[in-house]
């Protein structure tokens, strides 16, 4: 090498920046239901092992963001498991939609649309209050035992040109629901129907976590009967059954 090689400007090589580690979503999730159960007035810690938080020392949820091939960019579709040692130790299963423009607001819909929907109501579940105009009596273990519905909110979807009356969902099912009702303290039932305005209808129940043929074939009918004043409307609902703690003896 020559002298004038030595004085060369040499190019500087390209500085490599470190890579960003990939967004846990999962994570990101727990942190929002962590803060927003906490200014709810819960006590919450996270779970010592795996991805879960512990509420009132009693509930274990567990969440994951499911990442579907061909989701709207603005979609975010969420699973979430309530799970209680005693009471449904396999977890009530919940899918739902978070909508936002960016990641933080699909995130925080979620949440606020799984506590509306179903958690509240599932806390309630703990409780042996009712309201009596909706208990019923059911044959369970050759006795009839009183079950104490709780009721969550009717969530409405699309445009409605007025609001339901009563609960009617529950109306169309509870005859059905006395038949099928198992002998654990806690049952629990999902509704979810829709219709478009070209008559197309989606819908689906469940019962502790398994699908309900009878149910959906009578909220299907019920939805054929919706007028369309625009182009979708739907209606969402969780209920959970509590036996009625003075008949405990009776079943276990």
């Amino acid at each position: 090498m020559g002298l004038f090689d030595l004085f060369k400007t040499k190019q500087p090589e390209p500085i490599r920046q470190p890579e960003q580690p990939p967004i846990n979503k999962n994570f990101l999730l727990l942190l929002a239901f962590e803060a927003k159960l906490k200014e709810m007035g819960y006590e919450v810690e996270r779970h010592p092992k795996y991805l879960a938080l512990i509420v009132n020392g009693d509930v274990e949820l567990g969440f994951m963001v499911v990442d579907t091939p061909g989701t709207h960019p603005s979609l975010m579709q969420l699973m979430v498991a309530a799970s209680h040692a005693k009471y449904y130790p396999k977890g009530i299963i919940e899918e739902l939609m978070g909508i936002g423009q960016t990641l933080e607001a699909q995130i925080l819909s979620g949440v606020n649309s799984y506590i509306n929907s179903t958690f509240l109501t599932v806390m309630d579940g703990f409780a042996d209050s009712h309201q009596p105009e909706f208990d019923f009596l059911a044959s369970i273990n050759n006795h009839e035992v009183l079950q104490h519905p709780k009721l969550g909110n009717l969530i409405m979807q699309g445009k409605w040109e007025e609001t339901p009356q009563g609960e009617p969902l529950f109306d169309l099912l509870k005859d059905i629901v006395k038949t099928n009702l198992t002998r654990n303290k806690i049952n629990w039932l999902k509704i979810y129907i829709s219709k478009r305005a070209d008559g197309t209808i989606i819908g689906e129940c469940t019962f502790n976590n398994d699908p309900w043929d009878e149910a959906t074939d009578i909220i299907y009918n019920y939805a054929e009967s919706w007028s369309m004043p625009g182009e979708f409307k739907a209606l969402k609902q969780f209920i959970l059954f509590r036996r009625c703690d003075k008949y405990d003896e009776l079943v276990d």
